[in-house]
């Protein structure tokens, strides 16, 4: 019971501010202007968007694959890629269930700890994040007066994004080098609570520090950079070519707006609303017209056809990949709310002990 409470009120808190964000994205629109703009768009060029955001996931489950060897040396590629995007199928339906759904399916399919798998997950996210401030401070280094002029609270912004940065980084090199440091604070944070919740606590905790040991090495902290810059190229491109299929010869738009939308966008998905689904629409409408001076429509057109690409792309290929593996999304959310220390404690002693080999 406490299980659907959860899913029904994540659901509906989601579709709340989809409705929320769809209506300030749309309000003062000329839909019969919207539907004419869309109606004669070149629709090859919208549809490239499909292909660049299916080599960018490729690219993304490659780098979790090599997240993923201090659990597992060899985790297969394919299944990392169809376990991502199963997980983005769930993210479109219920918002932040994919982070769920993601390393209990894979876990499923290579017979893998899932609580460390679930540890990758929250480390890959935690790259994400650096990689998506490390870009708010380029355009805060290049774009700072353009930015500010449009939007009063970018200055905020990026005092906020350079200050989280550092403070992550410092984190960061804090958990690789100083782990017993680290792992005594924890200790006395957990202290006042149960033993049950302080054990859990040290578990999940093991389990995410140990899947980070990958990056000490620095043949995998290259790759894991340079996988993580390639996908960021795609997503870029894939921001930048659906731009053609409109008529924008007399607007600054270059692939810079490709970088900018893409950074934009990815701020749109920190909202909770399935796939996006209307953050994205208004993230990426007031950019168009405030930075690039675009009609309304035009660029309603454009964040209308692109997220729809995205969006039922990963319908698509996510329910083929469900359908293929014959697995349920009910069956693994329910495992996330299940108590199973004995099977966490194996994990983390598993992680340990493969991470131990790795650092001989």
């Amino acid at each position: 019971m406490a299980y659907r409470l959860r899913t029904l009120t994540n659901f509906f808190i989601g579709i709340a501010l989809t409705g929320i964000f769809l209506f300030i994205a749309f309000r003062g629109t000329d839909f019969a202007e919207l539907w004419y703009i869309i109606q004669n768009v070149n629709a090859w060029w919208v549809l490239t968007a499909f292909p660049l955001l299916m080599v960018s996931h490729y690219v993304r489950a490659w780098r979790w694959q090599l997240l993923l060897v201090p659990v597992k040396n060899r985790v297969g590629r394919g299944n990392a890629f169809s376990s991502l995007l199963m997980g983005y199928l769930a993210n479109n339906i219920i918002p932040r269930s994919g982070e769920i759904v993601r390393p209990y399916t894979l876990g499923k399919i290579e017979n893998i700890s899932k609580a460390s798998t679930f540890g990758s997950v929250f480390l890959e996210r935690m790259i994400d994040l650096i990689s998506l401030l490390i870009c708010l401070g380029f355009i805060f280094l290049f774009f700072q007066r353009t930015v500010a002029d449009q939007f009063a609270w970018w200055n905020t912004l990026s005092i906020i994004a350079i200050v989280i940065t550092v403070l992550f980084i410092a984190s960061i090199g804090l958990l690789l080098y100083r782990r017993e440091l680290i792992f005594r604070l924890v200790k006395i944070v957990l202290s006042p609570f149960s033993e049950r919740i302080q054990q859990k606590g040290r578990e999940v905790f093991h389990s995410f520090v140990d899947g980070m040991m990958i990056i000490r090495q620095r043949s995998n902290l290259l790759l894991i950079v340079a996988l993580t810059v390639t996908m960021w190229i795609f997503y870029i491109f894939a921001a930048y070519l659906p731009l053609f299929a409109f008529d924008l010869a007399d607007t600054p738009v270059n692939i810079m707006t490709g970088f900018v939308l893409t950074v934009v966008t990815s701020l749109s998905v920190i909202v909770p609303t399935p796939g996006a689904t209307g953050s994205f629409h208004t993230f990426t409408v007031e950019t168009l017209t405030r930075l690039y001076g675009l009609q309304r429509e035009v660029a309603l057109g454009y964040a209308t056809l692109t997220h729809a690409v995205g969006y039922f792309s990963v319908i698509f290929v996510g329910l083929f990949y469900l359908l293929r593996y014959n697995l349920r999304f009910r069956d693994f959310i329910q495992q996330v709310e299940t108590d199973n220390n004995k099977d966490n404690t194996v994990a983390v002693r598993s992680s340990i002990s493969k991470q131990n080999e790795l650092s001989k």
